[in-house]
């Protein structure tokens, strides 16, 4: 947690020093790419390098704007991803302004740790992310069914007829975990096309994807350890 935080701290303090250059790399990327969103520009560890957050990933670049490096800055003494801690920070979200009641609510033991899932229920890595997630205690989970039908054509089906059962996440995870389909119809009243607007918004672009309880953006099936040590750090 404080190594995020120091991250944090330090891009805070590094984007009052540099105005004048960064307002010039965000004219040029204006220039040389105006179809490309951008969402933010700051300054590196690099003199004259700097940092370019668009469509959900970093890349950089320098004062000209007409090139870009794509890769992970490293900090080899410390051993520090500086591109993976950034974004984390810059993929980040306010979780409570989180629409609810569009997600199926499990909790688990005191339920004291929180996540917000972002799943599809065809989706090889979500089922391993299920299956780690089985071995987690003390923990709510918030499920987004998000369907990605471009992959899996009969998920927004399934994704239906799991949030119309009776009991949703068990439905849920008798398909994920254990290949029981739900029986229940797929007719009823339900979010899942405004869970796929959502994660559109949030620029989900893969899953599983989830969200820790500070915001950061959590991607792929992790391990039951490692999502142990994740959930610890946040007090």
């Amino acid at each position: 947690m404080k190594s995020w935080l120091s991250v944090l701290l330090l891009s805070i303090a590094t984007l009052g020093t540099a105005h004048a250059d960064i307002a010039t790399v965000q004219k040029n990327l204006k220039t040389n790419f105006p179809d490309i969103p951008v969402n933010s520009v700051n300054t590196t560890q690099f003199k004259d390098i700097y940092e370019v957050y668009m469509g959900g990933r970093i890349v950089y670049t320098n004062d000209d704007a007409k090139y870009f490096l794509v890769g992970n800055l490293i900090d080899l003494p410390n051993q520090v991803n500086i591109t993976e801690q950034r974004q984390q920070v810059l993929s980040s979200i306010d979780v409570s302004k989180l629409p609810l009641n569009q997600a199926v609510k499990k909790v688990k033991g005191k339920g004291q740790r929180v996540i917000y899932l972002f799943s599809d229920p065809d989706c090889p890595y979500c089922k391993k992310l299920e299956a780690e997630l089985d071995k987690v205690d003390n923990l709510t989970i918030y499920l987004f069914i998000n369907p990605i039908t471009s992959l899996h054509p009969t998920a927004d089906k399934t994704s239906k007829q799991i949030w119309c059962s009776s009991k949703p996440y068990q439905a849920w995870t008798d398909y994920t975990l254990k290949g029981i389909a739900p029986t229940a119809k797929d007719s009823c009243k339900n979010p899942i096309d405004k869970n796929l607007e959502l994660a559109k918004k949030l620029e989900v672009t893969g899953t599983p994807t989830f969200f820790l309880k500070d915001g950061r953006r959590i991607s792929g099936a992790l391990p039951a350890t490692e999502l142990e040590m994740m959930l610890n750090e946040i007090k």
